[in-house]
């Protein structure tokens, strides 16, 4: 939305200077303004670029502390398979396969959700990424209409 305001006043002062019948000086004036703003927008559009990177390494993150915690679970998950399996040895071999096949099952949940997040938080930092690419496009074509828009209003003044 900050983008959309920029773009939004440095047309209006264009337009504004241009119906104006400026002078030779003012032209440069407003070109130079045009071109703040420009640079102000490419800012914003870089500013935006880094926030996402800075999303997606928290993403990343935190995906590395799910993938800890996964290990952790599967490393709980196996030590509590060795403990029913010594007790389960003495009663049944079908205690045994039972508990085994639940550490398999709990460390395929684990790795599966871990994934999952991690494909969630890549999909939401790429999004974040072309949003922002996006933007610096919009903002280029809207200061090339911009300045156009001058060029076009300066030559008929």
């Amino acid at each position: 939305m900050n983008i959309q305001k920029l773009f939004a006043a440095a047309f209006a002062a264009v337009l504004t200077l241009s119906l104006a019948a400026c002078s030779k000086e003012d032209v440069e004036s407003a070109k130079s303004s045009m071109k703040e703003t420009a640079d102000q927008v490419a800012d914003k559009a870089g500013e935006a670029v880094d926030a996402a990177g800075d999303m997606a390494s928290d993403a990343a993150d935190a995906t590395g502390d799910v993938m800890a915690d996964a290990g952790q679970a599967i490393d709980d998950a196996a030590e509590a398979t060795g403990d029913a399996m010594s007790d389960a040895a003495d009663a049944t071999g079908d205690a045994v396969n039972d508990a085994m096949d639940a550490a398999g099952d709990m460390a395929d949940d684990a790795m599966d959700s871990a994934k999952d997040m991690a494909d969630d938080a890549m999909d939401s930092a790429k999004d974040m990424a072309d949003d922002a690419g996006d933007a610096m496009d919009d903002a280029s074509d809207a200061a090339s209409d911009a300045a156009d828009e001058a060029s076009k209003a300066m030559g008929a003044g």
